[in-house]
């Protein structure tokens, strides 16, 4: 598998996992008595930043410079960036609350630079 192919399925697998994180987070928002949702949804967030992690490091070897040279590239760091703080916060406060509004600022970057941006900016 080439790395051009990987980053791309890591994008939109990314962009799953946060839109389905996001959905998590709003169900235990609204139902708080059901318990495992809090776990679900830190679990999806680690799973997203680890995925673009990924992706920003298969640009990296196959680019030979860090990945903050275009808009595509630049959006990935800021939303590994955002899940990044996100996990610490959501560990310092243990409110999941948190999730709330980090996952669909997260997902939205992400919907942005996988589906919207032309193929020659990425």
């Amino acid at each position: 598998m080439d790395l051009v192919s990987l980053q791309s399925g890591l994008d939109n697998i990314s962009f799953v996992i946060l839109f389905v994180t996001m959905l998590v987070y709003w169900v235990g928002a609204a139902f708080p008595g059901i318990k495992y949702l809090a776990g679900l949804g830190t679990t999806g967030m680690a799973v997203g930043n680890l995925c673009i992690a990924a992706l920003l490091g298969a640009r990296w070897i196959e680019a030979g410079y860090f990945p903050i040279s275009n808009l595509y590239e630049s959006l990935f760091f800021l939303t590994w960036g955002l899940t990044a703080v996100h996990l610490i916060a959501e560990g310092m406060s243990r409110s999941r609350l948190v999730g709330t509004v980090t996952a669909p600022v997260a997902m939205s970057i992400t919907a942005f630079a996988a589906l919207t941006l032309p193929a020659d900016m990425r």
